[in-house]
């Protein structure tokens, strides 16, 4: 074995995330959402916090709500944290587009829409927040839910976005892990979207960025060599690019130091 493949393997021993492609995200149908709230449960675990918040920004048919409910249940588990899962939608359908911004090419009014019945009847502990998020976000935030670790954002419109943006992320950081996995769904997408930095998320993204000098967005550099070999066929893992990291520079606890190991060397010969 290998120095590097030796101090993994104690790592994991040691309480820290499976090396390669962790067992839940292999599983899950929706791996993004698996790998976005195992990494919050292991933060807020390590920080001492019993209990962290997860949610989807973007519901529709409610698939992707349900098994954010599930794996959370495994990993808080699994993990010793309480993980408290919520889903925001306007619950009609996508609003019309604001303009150019939101890629009406790709999206339009209508599209989306929900069964609030059947949904509610496959939920057991996740909660459907339903309105829109510019009210809605703020009354979570005030509401006395656990720490944010990890956001889906599935909202497609740049003007959404930024609205989600606002009502959830520029609160004080006690509201917040001081790392927040974060989802954006729509960065890759088929043929026929042709997503840039000058429309939709990755505007939104970089506009943020641009907006706030202690809190910054950033993909999560190199994710696909840390999962391998899951990512070795590559047509199934687009979700990858997708996967981002808020940093709270401003968070009390942003240095406090996580990784599983007390000590970290590399002795020569070991």
């Amino acid at each position: 074995m290998s120095n590097s493949a030796g101090i993994q393997a104690e790592t994991q021993a040691q309480g820290g995330i499976q090396v390669g492609t962790p067992d839940v995200v292999a599983a899950s149908t929706f791996p993004q959402y698996a790998y976005g709230t195992l990494l919050a449960a292991f933060l807020a675990r390590r920080l001492g916090l019993g209990e962290v918040s997860v949610a989807e920004l973007g519901v529709a048919g409610g698939n992707g709500l349900v098994e954010l409910e599930r794996v959370a249940a495994e990993i808080g588990a699994a993990q010793g944290v309480k993980v408290g899962t919520y889903g925001f939608d306007l619950g009609s359908g996508m609003p019309t587009p604001v303009d150019h911004r939101d890629n009406p090419s790709m999206w339009q009014h209508g599209f989306f829409k929900m069964d609030e019945e059947l949904i509610r009847s496959h939920l057991t502990s996740a909660e459907l927040v339903l309105g829109d998020i510019a009210d809605t976000g703020p009354r979570f935030m005030r509401s006395g839910a656990a720490p944010i670790g990890f956001l889906s954002f599935d909202l497609d419109y740049y003007s959404s976005t930024v609205v989600a943006m606002k009502a959830l992320l520029e609160e004080s950081p006690e509201h917040y892990l001081p790392r927040i996995v974060c989802y954006f769904d729509d960065t890759v997408g088929p043929h026929e979207e042709l997503h840039s930095e000058f429309t939709g998320e990755l505007l939104a993204i970089k506009e943020f960025n641009a907006a706030h000098e202690h809190r910054k967005i950033g993909r999560i550099n190199g994710l696909r060599y840390k999962l391998l070999p899951m990512t070795e066929s590559n047509d199934e893992f687009s979700w990858i690019e997708g996967m981002y990291v808020l940093h709270l520079f401003d968070h009390p606890l942003y240095n406090q130091y996580v990784y599983p190991d007390a000590d970290r060397q590399f002795p020569l010969g070991g």
